[in-house]
């Protein structure tokens, strides 16, 4: 009943935990696409404003060519000298001048205009031409308009006599669009390098948030190593007496009850004594050196010795390294693989976990070996938790098994990964670089020979 209490209030604070980071990161992935939208508002409307200054512009000269060519006071040249006006034009309904100043079109495109003037409902065409660097603005006129001679020497306009115009009419005006252009190339600069700084800025805040989550919890886990430091020490002297104790009186008992049915109850107490002292050392190694007493091992040959000691067959690869030389400590090495062993072959019950044991090894020189199940399998977020010590899936396990054997391994620059095996089952990889005496050399310095004497 108290198990239970304590896992439910575990299974509360993760879902807490992770609730509270997906808050979090809920609540600043808006704010980051708030001020996203307000630096594209932002910028849309400085790109509107720089629009209409231009276009407020051509309207004004626009409106002054039209009242000045009604008056008969119509002068181009001064226009196109004073101003921004690149080109000044008169068409005809096909497309065709009728008088023309500066740089226009010899031919109008009559229906690209009228295209657009039907689609936008307007009689006022404004169109950017990026080639020219122009903005063109088309107006369909129906005035009487008098257009005086004018003789300008040297000007590439051309030149028609006096006239009187007084059927519809398309009016051209080009306008110099360079400073409009210079504005907004401005404006998308400026706007591109906002938009990054947000982007970046939402990724460093995110960055440091997920490192300072992972960093307390490493804090967590460093607390609660500690912990089972001062509690080891306790359990290693409080506890290992009174077993010493009970496991005699177990044995003078099975003397006594050597053909009594009490035997087998007297036998489960032995076992699960023996549970207790095989606890309380894991612990203490779990405190001590993790390296231990390295030497030269080879990692197949002892994966072979260790295959017929369990029920279930476990099927080596055939594919895999022969010989997977390391420097390691013995004993932690087969208590590592044994472990290992052990729960692929535990994975399931009543049916055959089908292990198999496969040896790589890569480019760097550094050894994966494959533990492999067709078992129940890993549990969704169980992945993690599995290393955490005391925490465990099995009914009669402790969780130690996994945590210490991990602390052995990344004592040697080694480690283990826990993942689900497509189809199935289950995957424990174990990481450990090739012994190499020039590098144990660089790295370590005097390496330890197989008698465990250092050289």
């Amino acid at each position: 009943m108290m198990k239970k209490k304590t896992k439910n209030r575990l299974i509360s604070f993760f879902s807490r935990a992770k609730r509270e980071k997906l808050v979090v990161l809920a609540s600043l992935s808006v704010a980051f696409l708030g001020l996203l939208v307000i630096v594209i508002v932002l910028a849309s409307s400085l790109f509107i404003t720089e629009r209409l200054k231009l276009v407020n512009e051509i309207e004004k000269n626009f409106n002054n060519a039209v009242f000045e060519l009604q008056r008969g006071s119509f002068n181009p040249y001064s226009l196109l000298n004073e101003k921004r006006v690149k080109g000044i034009a008169l068409y005809d309904s096909r497309g065709s001048i009728i008088v023309s100043y500066g740089q226009v079109y010899n031919m109008l495109p009559i229906a690209s205009i009228s295209a657009e003037a039907n689609k936008n409902d307007d009689n006022n065409i404004i169109r950017l031409n990026l080639k020219s660097k122009t903005m063109e603005y088309t107006r369909l006129i129906r005035l009487p308009l008098m257009i005086q001679d004018v003789n300008y020497e040297g000007d590439i306009s051309r030149y028609f006599p006096s006239s009187l115009i007084d059927y519809t009419t398309i009016m051209y005006i080009s306008f110099d669009a360079t400073p409009y252009l210079t504005s907004v190339n401005i404006l998308l600069f400026g706007t591109f390098i906002a938009l990054s700084g947000i982007v970046l800025l939402y990724v460093f805040v995110i960055r440091t948030y997920l490192e300072n989550r992972s960093y307390k919890s490493q804090m967590v886990k460093q607390e609660n190593l500690v912990n089972l430091g001062q509690a080891a020490r306790t359990l290693t002297h409080e506890i290992k007496n009174p077993l010493s104790a009970i496991t005699i009186q177990i044995a003078l008992l099975k003397r006594q009850l050597r053909d009594s049915d009490s035997l087998e109850e007297v036998e489960l107490i032995s076992k699960e004594v023996q549970r207790l002292i095989q606890l309380t050392n894991r612990v203490s190694d779990f405190l001590k050196n993790p390296e231990g007493q390295p030497e030269e091992i080879d990692a197949a040959e002892l994966i072979r010795s260790l295959v017929p000691l369990f029920s279930y067959e476990i099927k080596i690869i055939s594919s895999s390294e022969q010989s997977a030389t390391i420097l390691f400590d013995k004993d932690r090495l087969r208590s590592v693989l044994e472990n290992l062993l052990k729960n692929a072959v535990e994975s399931c019950e009543g049916r055959d976990p089908q292990v198999e044991v496969e040896i790589t090894l890569d480019r760097k020189n550094v050894y994966h070996i494959f533990i492999r199940d067709r078992g129940d399998g890993i549990k969704k977020g169980d992945t993690e938790k599995l290393f955490d010590p005391f925490y465990t899936t099995k009914i009669h396990g402790s969780g130690i098994g996994l945590s210490i054997s991990r602390q052995f391994l990344r004592a040697r620059g080694g480690d283990i990964k826990l993942y689900p095996r497509p189809g199935g089952g289950s995957v424990a990889e174990v990481t450990i670089s090739k012994f190499s005496l020039v590098q144990e050399l660089v790295l370590n310095g005097p390496i330890i020979n197989k008698k465990g004497k250092k050289k």
